[in-house]
């Protein structure tokens, strides 16, 4: 028993001093590798989406705070009575969009380490060598308009058109407008947040050569989830457009003492016209601000449309079983046609060998009999699959008769060769006992002639009576 119980002592004191072994190693160490530690690129993915997240936030932040500012300022631009709430919600814009920069300078420092780990760039390779460097500057130059406290009244004026009365924007106005577009940087995030952008399709991509970003997982979302994403892509297009549009044509409602009210929904019905690609033309923009918004919501509703498009003839396209089943209903219906014009074709020949009938009834029955020629026609005709699905099955079947045809060729070839050794085989061993049956019968012919010439010796000398003297050797 004390024999047993040091042995499985020692037993685990080796598995705890291996247990440690296997513990020095951790998976943020940096011992060089040259394959992908899933384990370390999933920390850092988690993390990469973790700023995102935040990024998101501060940017959504931003936006509400942009709008409660301006709503703010432009109802007290005359009255001056909210004049301290609206400064200070212009240093928390200024201060939320430091932010916003600073988390998308950590985003992409993140992501050039995560894309480093799973071997997609150097090592060595800073964020200014990587392509990552021109979408950084995109999304820097969307979040940097924003309105200040210090640009809060600098006055921008100029002339309205049709009219040449005096219009003017506030510089804030015009950031504002600006600010407006962060929207499309927001859609961009939350395509991230799906269930398609994950570490592990993004290694699936990498294994083939695919590029793993947010237009991957649009298309992904366009094929799994069109109604919902199609949805989204509308919504955000009336509410970018629509408000961008209000800020742009709501500076010719003022003038320098007063305002009048401007309708939201005069934008939002442009807007809508406008992405519909209808354009009914009662209300459209007039000033730069305007048209420009307009120009890039035409852009817009061209792609929406385009989408929806797709989306519908996705939604009725047939299926290869939908086809069989359609075809099966015209076959049953061409069936029935043809059984009614042959019981009536039947009926009038027999109309016609009880009595005589005229030669309208005739040209009856024969167009009844070519009638059903054509049905039979139409039904050889009626096929389930569409073409498509024919040409591929067909080049299948063409492709196992000549791989058929390849197999029973090789089987051929391995056939000739083998008769060709076996015949080589049987002409060397056929010539080898020639030769042989060549040399024996030679020695044969030559013992018979010595044994002949000694038969004769001895015949003549017992002709002759002598005796036959024999050698003897002494040693």
């Amino acid at each position: 028993m004390s024999q047993d119980v040091e042995i499985t002592k020692k037993k685990t004191l080796s598995l705890g001093k291996k247990w440690r072994v296997k513990r020095q190693g951790s998976i943020l160490s940096d011992s060089q590798s040259t394959f992908e530690d899933s384990r370390i690129t999933l920390l850092l993915f988690e993390q990469y989406r973790i700023v995102e997240m935040t990024r998101f936030c501060v940017i959504f932040g931003t936006q509400i705070i942009a709008i409660m500012e301006y709503e703010c300022s432009f109802s007290d631009q005359f009255v001056k009575e909210l004049e301290k709430e609206t400064l200070t919600l212009l240093y928390i814009i200024f201060l939320m969009t430091a932010a916003a920069i600073l988390l998308t300078l950590i985003s992409y420092q993140v992501l050039l380490t995560y894309k480093k780990k799973a071997m997609v760039i150097t090592p060595q390779a800073s964020l200014l060598d990587s392509n990552l460097v021109y979408s950084l500057a995109i999304e820097i130059l969307l979040i940097l308009p924003t309105p200040t406290p210090f640009t809060q009244m600098i006055r921008i004026d100029f002339n309205q058109r049709y009219t040449g009365q005096l219009r003017f924007y506030y510089l804030n106005e015009i950031l504002t407008y600006i600010l407006t577009f962060r929207v499309i940087l927001l859609t961009n995030i939350t395509l991230k947040f799906s269930s398609f952008y994950s570490s592990q399709i993004g290694r699936l991509c990498r294994l083939y050569s695919t590029n793993f970003d947010t237009h991957l997982v649009f298309k992904l979302c366009m094929k799994d989830l069109p109604g919902y994403t199609l949805m989204g892509l509308f919504v955000t297009g009336m509410l970018l457009f629509g408000y961008s549009l209000e800020i742009a044509e709501r500076a010719l409602q003022r003038n320098e003492t007063q305002h009048s009210v401007y309708s939201v929904m005069t934008s939002m019905w442009v807007t809508l016209t406008t992405i519909a690609t209808v354009g009914y033309g009662e209300f459209y923009p007039t000033t730069d601000l305007g048209r420009i918004s307009m120009a890039i919501c035409v852009f817009w509703g061209v792609s929406y449309t385009s989408l929806f498009t797709a989306m519908l003839d996705s939604m009725f396209e047939r299926m290869n079983c939908e086809e069989m089943v359609w075809a099966l209903l015209e076959k049953t219906s061409v069936t029935n046609a043809m059984r009614y014009l042959s019981q009536d074709l039947i009926v009038r020949i027999k109309q016609m060998k009880i009595k005589k009938l005229e030669n309208n009834s005739i040209n009856l029955i024969q167009d009844s009999i070519n009638a059903l020629k054509q049905m039979k026609r139409q039904y050889r005709n009626i096929d389930g699959e569409d073409s498509m699905s024919k040409a591929k099955r067909k080049f299948k079947d063409i492709n196992f008769m000549f791989q058929e045809y390849y197999l029973l060729l090789k089987e051929f070839k391995r056939l000739q060769l083998i008769n060709t050794i076996n015949y080589h085989y049987v002409f060397e061993s056929h010539a080898s006992c020639s030769q042989k049956q060549n040399s024996n019968h030679l020695q044969t012919n030559q013992t018979y002639d010595k044994q002949s010439k000694d038969d004769a010796i001895l015949q003549d000398s017992e002709e002759d009576g002598s005796d036959l003297l024999v050698m003897e050797f002494h040693v």
